[in-house]
């Protein structure tokens, strides 16, 4: 009898919290983030947007206001942030925001094919040491299952601070003719999206003096 081939899915990199969770923390965590949890098979008619890496949720707060008729799926594995986020989600009374709190290829794995309307990336760690690179998500690989899980003229919205990074993403998204750059001209990239909003991230890049980019990839089939 043959064994059934295990699923292996790229090295995830979880970064440390600094302190010790706080006691409220690993009570959300424990008792409130079930209330939240994105579950397999899930079905909804409604428009969904996915945003990987959300941090400590500014941005995902902000699109689950403003988009109250839609899902809003966010990928987070810093507890931290899910904690954080939790207790925004509730003291806002939201009731559209599903948290995965896992790594992304296993929610991709979850998905459906074509179901997801938008993805959200802001600043995702550009792992600027060059022995790093291969720790960066934006890759071939990556690509192959944005693509599964992007409905056909589905947007990616990207921000980075790392010129580094910039020029490897411009790369990936180029070498894959599933998608196209959607941004109207080279300027437009220094504009941040009406859609975003400036996370704790980018005020850090801003005390830094680091340029902002953003990007718009389009699936184009």
């Amino acid at each position: 009898m043959k064994k059934s081939k295990k699923t292996l899915f790229p090295l995830f990199y979880k970064k440390k919290p600094r302190r010790p969770l706080s006691e409220k923390q690993k009570k959300l965590l424990k008792f409130n983030l079930k209330k939240f949890l994105f579950k397999k098979n899930f079905i909804t008619k409604k428009k969904i947007f996915l945003e990987i890496g959300f941090g400590y949720g500014e941005n995902l707060i902000n699109l689950s206001i403003n988009n109250n008729n839609k899902i809003i799926i966010g990928c987070e594995i810093y507890e931290p942030g899910i904690a954080s986020t939790i207790d925004k989600i509730e003291k806002k009374k939201l009731k559209n925001i599903l948290i995965y709190p896992k790594n992304i290829f296993t929610l991709i794995d979850e998905l459906k094919r074509n179901s997801i309307d938008k993805v959200f990336m802001l600043y995702p760690d550009p792992w600027p040491k060059k022995k790093h690179f291969k720790r960066r998500l934006i890759s071939k690989i990556f690509l192959k299952r944005l693509h599964k899980i992007l409905k056909k003229n589905g947007m990616t919205l990207i921000s980075t601070d790392s010129l580094s990074y910039l020029c490897a993403i411009f790369y990936e998204f180029s070498l894959n003719p599933n998608f196209e750059w959607a941004n109207k001209d080279a300027s437009d990239c220094y504009k941040r999206p009406l859609e975003m909003i400036k996370s704790k991230y980018e005020r850090k890049a801003d005390i830094e003096g680091n340029d902002k980019y953003f990007l718009k990839f389009k699936k184009i089939c």
